[in-house]
C-alpha cells in the first residue's frame, strides 16, 4: 500500500509498506516483535517476509561435534521453528526464510534489496552497560547500518498493550541536523495514514543566557518555527500537529514527552556508524538510550546524506 504526499520542497513523498521484513532469533522478544509485524502487515495489505540467520557462536565450536554438523543441527532447530511460525501467519502473504551466514547483517543486507523491503521490524533486549558490550547488538548493527526504516520493539513494551496495526498517537524527534526533514516526512506521512495525533519535539542542550532573556526566548521561538516548517505543507492530518522545545538530555526528554503524551511510537533519526564495533557499543548515543529504554516502539529512519562517522 502506498500514500503519496508533498514534502517541503514541493516534491512528491511516497510512504511504502508493501514489502516488511521481521528479523527473528525466536526468542521471547522476537515473538513480541512478531505481535506488531503480523498486525502492520494486516493493516496495511503489506506482503510479511520472516528472516533467521543461522551464525555459528562460540558454543559451536565447544561441542564434541564438527562446528558443520553443529551448524546442521542449528539450522534443523530454526527450520522447525520457523514451521510454526509459517502456520501462524496462514491467510496472510508471506515468506519464511532460514539462511546461514557468518554475520547477520551481511546475510540481511542483500535481502532488502531481492524482497524490495520497505521496512524491518526486529526485537531488541534493550541491554545497556557492560552486559550489551560484551554481548553485542544485532539490533543496533541493523538499525545503524540499514537504508530502510527499522521499527524496534524494546522489552520494556508491556506485553498487555492493545496491538491492532495502527500507531494513534505518533513523536517525532528531531535535532534539525541535515536530513531531518525528511525523517520528518516519513513521521507525518505514518500519522496521516493511521490519522494519528502527531507531536514534534526538539530537545536540546540548555544554553547560557545572555545579558537579557530575550535570547532564550528567540531560541526557543526560531526552533518552534523550524519544527512547524517540518510539516507547513500537510494538510490531511487529523488534527493540527503539536511542537515543543525541551531543554536537557535528548533521550530523556524524549522519553518523558513519549510518556506524557502517551505516544504509541517515537520516530528518530539514526546515523550510519563507522564501524563494526562503533555499531555494537555506542553507549551515550541518544537512539540507543531511547531505544533500550522505550515503552513504545521506535521506528529509526537513516537520512540519505553525507555525515561525520
Amino acid at each position: 500500500m502506498t500514500d503519496s504526499r508533498t514534502m517541503n520542497d514541493g516534491s512528491k513523498s511516497t510512504l511504502n509498506l508493501t514489502n516488511i521484513l521481521l528479523l527473528t532469533d525466536f526468542s521471547p522478544c522476537s515473538d513480541a516483535a512478531f505481535r506488531w509485524a503480523i498486525d502492520i502487515a494486516r493493516a496495511n495489505g503489506s506482503t510479511l517476509s520472516v528472516l533467521h540467520v543461522v551464525v555459528r557462536d562460540t558454543l559451536t565450536y565447544l561441542t564434541p561435534v564438527s562446528p558443520s554438523a553443529a551448524a546442521d543441527i542449528q539450522e534443523s532447530w530454526a527450520r522447525g521453528e520457523m514451521q510454526k511460525i509459517d502456520k501462524q501467519l496462514a491467510g496472510l502473504p508471506h515468506h519464511t526464510i532460514v539462511k546461514r551466514g557468518t554475520d547477520v547483517w551481511a546475510a540481511v543486507e542483500p535481502e532488502l534489496e531481492e524482497l524490495r523491503c520497505d521496512l524491518i521490524v526486529l526485537g531488541t533486549h534493550g541491554r545497556t552497560g557492560i552486559k550489551k558490550l560484551l554481548l553485542g547488538s544485532m539490533a543496533e548493527r541493523v538499525v545503524r547500518q540499514s537504508t530502510v526504516p527499522v521499527l524496534t520493539v524494546g522489552s520494556r513494551i508491556a506485553q498487555s498493550l492493545e496491538v491492532d496495526g495502527k500507531f494513534h498517537r505518533v513523536l517525532v524527534a528531531t535535532d534539525f541536523a541535515p536530513g531531518s526533514a525528511a525523517i520528518a516526512e516519513y513521521g507525518t506521512a505514518l500519522a496521516e495514514r493511521n490519522q494519528a495525533e502527531l507531536v514534534l519535539l526538539h530537545a536540546c542542550k540548555p544554553r547560557k543566557r545572555a545579558k537579557s532573556d530575550k535570547f532564550a526566548d528567540l531560541s526557543v521561538a526560531e526552533a518552534l518555527h523550524r519544527l512547524h516548517e517540518l510539516v507547513r505543507h500537510s494538510d490531511t492530518l487529523q488534527c493540527d500537529p503539536e511542537t515543543l522545545v525541551r531543554f536537557g538530555d535528548a533521550g530523556t526528554q524524549i522519553l518523558e514527552v513519549a510518556g506524557c503524551k502517551k505516544a504509541d511510537l517515537i520516530v528518530m533519526g539514526v546515523r550510519k556508524a563507522g564501524s563494526v564495533l562503533a555499531a555494537t557499543h555506542l553507549e551515550t548515543g541518544t537512539m540507543h538510550s531511547v531505544v533500550a529504554r522505550a515503552t513504545c516502539p521506535v521506528l529509526t529512519v537513516r537520512p540519505m546524506v553525507t555525515q561525520p562517522a
